[in-house]
């Protein structure tokens, strides 16, 4: 069901003297965008499948900040959005911050908008547009909070709705709560003219909650009307996972092992579509492919 579809070159060490980690992966055409922490990332050709960068650069959101490591730019999560007039990729979205705590502004973990350009074959990005939740006193009356403070950001283009995808409490094995549950809540999808955005509970359209059946939120992506989001550390007491979520019907479309996936030791990271196939990029490097599901 799934097997390797590339290996490729982290270039961080060269860049920085310190390898930086794999965290979010975007695909546009036939390039692939892994994002490393701190919001470094690297274009890699698909159809060739060198494991070279054919691009690196920093997108608008990079921080490294060794004052305040909250403030770093993790890069969880990224996807495609829609294309702005005049440029040729899409705008990615991706889910910033490395902590679940707030400022004034909202979560630290914000969503950084980023115009990708290519010019004279080099890659450079731009912020064009931050989307914040901050919590109030509203939240719990009508829709619960959010999430535990991290949640990821990924965008339905097609019906224009923004969605955070999160849970009650932290995922992680050694703060199991029984009670803890997968939140999906539901926004307009906000015009980057707009400006920074910031979302409160009264700007919630939907909520919906989903048992919880796996540790260690990683990554995901939306396609055809349905959330893809990955799980996993790759170790026995935390192994990796892949629920399908239809957004529609709001229920699992699919909750799938992952423990006896040629991966099964790395730590996985994003989800993303090739041509009709599900690709799953992980810690070690390695993007594994998937044939396209029918449900």
């Amino acid at each position: 069901m799934y097997k390797l579809y590339m290996e490729f070159e982290n270039p961080t060490a060269e860049m920085f003297g310190k390898r930086r980690s794999v965290q979010g992966m975007a695909i546009h055409g036939d390039t692939a965008f892994v994002l490393y922490h701190s919001g470094v990332a690297g274009a890699y050709d698909l159809v060739s499948r060198d494991p070279k960068p054919v691009g690196i650069f920093k997108l608008g959101s990079y921080c490294k900040d060794e004052e305040d490591k909250r403030y770093d730019n993790h890069a969880n999560d990224a996807m495609f959005g829609a294309t702005m007039p005049g440029e040729d990729f899409p705008l990615m979205y991706v889910t910033a911050g490395n902590s679940g705590d707030a400022d004034e502004k909202g979560w630290l973990a914000y969503c950084a908008v980023e115009q990708i350009r290519l010019r004279d074959d080099v890659y450079s990005a731009e912020t064009v547009q931050r989307i914040y939740y901050k919590p109030t006193e509203k939240d719990g009356e009508k829709f619960e909070i959010p999430g535990w403070g991290w949640p990821a950001s990924l965008v339905d283009v097609k019906n224009g709705f923004f969605y955070l995808h999160s849970a009650r409490y932290r995922t992680k094995r050694e703060m199991y709560r029984p009670d803890n549950e997968y939140i999906v809540t539901k926004f307009r999808l906000p015009d980057p003219a707009e400006g920074d955005v910031t979302f409160t509970a009264d700007d919630i359209l939907d909520q919906f909650f989903l048992p919880f059946n796996a540790f260690a939120t990683q990554g995901g992506t939306i396609y055809d009307d349905k959330l893809y989001y990955s799980f996993g550390f790759g170790r026995e007491d935390t192994p990796d996972a892949l629920n399908v979520i239809d957004l529609k019907e709001k229920k699992y479309a699919l909750c799938e092992d992952l423990s006896t996936a040629p991966f099964f030791d790395q730590e996985v990271e994003c989800v993303g579509f090739y041509k009709g196939r599900m690709l799953i990029n992980t810690q070690k490097c390695k993007i594994y492919e998937r044939e396209e599901f029918n449900f």
